[in-house]
């Protein structure tokens, strides 16, 4: 049965998406969730994923063309338990030459965990052979385009625009102590490997995180004048971008992963949003947000929450300052300022109070994290 593969929409601000790359073509069977083509929106250039499982009848939309969300792009053949889209349209085949392509052993796993169609690519090494230069300067191109032409200022303005007319925030601040962190994280990772090693920023959001399982009501979406709690912890993370700007990226279900886990889920989100590879799901399904200015000397930052979402948690800057201790005794110890933007209409002050409560309970317990 035949179904019209639609422009995804990848925002809440997306209209129209331009395509940039297919990473399919006509006879391919693809699977659910499998990368199809690469979109650019306001924001980035994004992987888009399959949400049916068939095989390409038709390519509608070329690359380089701008499409409506919800236009069709393609055509699948698609098994008849599936839903379909009521749309029907005349199915057309192409038929390509099969090609042998000459890249050598490095380059092609540098595409391959790069998701680099190296087909494309005209090799420079001898009669012909992709090198790896070859697949350094592509990844390279990729990168590059995929911040060509977007005004993300533009783009972030209009949306936090958005967010301060229509959502009621209220704002909290809690200065957290990290001594007890701090000296965990020291002698754990003392006794890892330096690929496996606890990074500071994923374990703060790791408690943030674990606070949210006890307060489903900061994590969800506001739409149709109600609140809907998520069953998923979808962490979006402000990551800022060359040229300025900033994307919101998420690490979907957190809460599933374990500590380690999540560790190199940031790590590894962070080296898509640079370079490129982000998909879809990651830009349009988080749930919460968290922004941080790390080393960046701000003493704290308030957030302006992500709409639908409710709330959104500010990191400051760590650093030492003058603190009592419990035994009454003042010295010099690590801290931070943790800050809480959330929706009046779903949560209070005192719901945010004891959210942030929870977090530094974490903090200070860093066993539970």
């Amino acid at each position: 049965m035949n179904y019209n593969l639609p422009m995804p929409s990848l925002g809440a601000d997306m209209d129209e998406g331009k395509l940039m790359e297919w990473k399919i073509k006509v006879g391919d069977k693809i699977l659910k969730n499998q990368v199809i083509a690469a979109v650019e929106t306001t924001k980035s250039v994004v992987d888009v994923e399959s949400f049916r499982e068939g095989t390409v009848m038709e390519i509608i939309a070329k690359e380089g063309d701008v499409i409506q969300v919800g236009r069709p792009i393609a055509i699948l053949d698609i098994k008849g338990d599936q839903i379909l889209d009521s749309t029907k349209s005349e199915m057309k085949t192409e038929i390509k030459e099969n090609i042998r392509i000459k890249i050598s052993p490095v380059a092609k796993k540098m595409a391959e965990e790069n998701h680099i169609d190296f087909s494309q690519i005209k090799g420079t090494g001898a009669e012909g052979e992709i090198t790896l230069k070859d697949i350094e300067t592509k990844l390279r191109t990729k990168t590059e385009k995929a911040f060509l032409g977007v005004n993300l200022r533009q783009a972030i303005a209009a949306v936090m625009s958005r967010s301060k007319k229509e959502i009621p925030h209220y704002y909290l601040k809690k200065r957290m102590n990290l001594d007890s962190l701090m000296n965990w994280l020291d002698e754990t990772n003392k006794k890892l490997t330096p690929p496996d090693r606890l990074l500071l920023p994923a374990l703060l959001m790791r408690a943030v995180i674990v606070a949210l399982k006890k307060f489903p009501e900061m994590n969800g979406y506001f739409k149709e004048d109600r609140f809907e709690a998520s069953s998923n912890i979808n962490l979006g993370i402000a990551f800022s971008v060359k040229g300025g700007g900033v994307i919101v990226p998420a690490v979907l279900e957190a809460d599933k992963m374990s500590t380690s886990e999540f560790n190199k889920a940031v790590q590894n989100l962070a080296m898509r949003t640079k370079e490129g590879g982000l998909k879809n799901r990651e830009l349009s399904e988080g749930t919460f947000t968290i922004t941080n200015v790390g080393d960046l000397g701000s003493d704290e930052v308030y957030g302006i929450i992500f709409p639908p979402q409710v709330a959104i948690v500010g990191i400051g800057h760590i650093r030492k300052e003058p603190i009592i201790d419990r035994q009454d005794q003042l010295r010099a110890g690590f801290v931070v300022d943790i800050t809480l933007s959330a929706d009046h209409r779903v949560s209070d002050g005192l719901l945010g109070a004891r959210f942030l409560n929870e977090i530094e309970k974490k903090l200070n317990d860093p066993f539970s994290l």
